[in-house]
């Protein structure tokens, strides 16, 4: 059980997406628990994940099995995980980004679980697990440093930061993966949480901070910033004086213009900026 100590999801209602996501795993849950008994189990074996369905290019059970559960703990845990830490994360990228992030960390979860399991080809993968540890590395990147508070067995209370969180329930998963297989699907845990992350990582979002890298889109907009401005020279205000019909941009509108193109590249200038940029190389700074 987690409790996010800056309780800011408290103050409103639930985001769009977390809403929905609740509502539709109650949905199919209460579908399985009704259905199953009736129908001899066929409603779970037909979309849950398995190696026999994937060689059957069953494609849809990679989505589908995130919706079904093992028992009202199994859904309950994977629910309050979302719950806990859905809304914020939802608010910090938005609700499409967010629906994004978790579909595609439960699919890479679920592929993730494929590769562990060739040495039991009979098994099947169900729950949302790898979509909410998806979230939980989303959330570690977005705000690393944030304490959240675990209650171990539900009684006593551990507090850590997001990101030490985030590792030690993939270190976990990881051994577990390899020393424990089971019933629980350490892997997909794994396998989703590390997308997450990543996830976060590569969008580089203005303000978040706190990466372990830059990302690649980052990496990019540096070397097309380093580019650029080794078209550009700021003159000295006697030469300025006699080229001034040309009208070029001042040094401080050149480098803010530069500053916001090595964060989030040219598409992400307006209209104005981009005439600065136009100004500066025709002016030979």
């Amino acid at each position: 059980m987690y409790y996010q100590s800056d309780t800011g999801f408290m103050r409103g209602m639930l985001t769009p997406a977390v809403r929905f996501l609740l509502i539709a795993n109650a949905a199919v849950f209460l579908c399985q628990m009704i259905i199953d008994p009736l129908g001899n189990g066929k409603f779970t074996y037909f979309l849950s994940l398995s190696r026999t369905g994937a060689e059957n290019l069953r494609l849809w059970q990679f989505v589908t099995y995130m919706f079904l559960h093992g028992g009202l703990f199994h859904i309950f845990l994977n629910m309050l995980g979302l719950f806990f830490f859905g809304p914020e994360t939802e608010r910090a990228i938005g609700t499409r980004r967010f629906a994004v992030l978790y579909f595609a960390c439960g699919i890479l979860g679920g592929v993730g679980w494929l590769l562990f399991t060739f040495l039991n080809p009979a098994g099947y993968c169900i729950g949302a697990s790898g979509a909410i540890f998806g979230i939980l590395g989303a959330f570690a990147a977005l705000f690393p440093n944030r304490p959240v508070t675990v209650l171990v067995f539900f009684v006593l209370p551990l507090t850590m930061k997001a990101r030490t969180l985030a590792i030690a329930m993939a270190v976990f998963s990881l051994l577990a993966s390899v020393g424990q297989p089971g019933n629980i699907a350490y892997s997909a845990h794994l396998a989703g949480g590390l997308a997450g992350y990543f996830y976060i990582a590569l969008l580089h979002l203005p303000g978040t901070g706190g990466f372990v890298f830059p990302g690649v889109r980052q990496a990019l907009n540096d070397l097309i910033w380093r580019w650029h401005r080794r078209k550009f020279k700021v003159m000295s205000e006697s030469e300025s004086l006699d080229m001034e019909d040309t009208e070029g941009p001042t040094e401080d509108e050149i480098n803010e213009v530069l500053e916001k193109l090595s964060r989030y590249g040219m598409k992400g200038l307006s209209r104005r900026e981009l005439d600065v940029l136009k100004r500066a190389s025709r002016s030979g700074r």
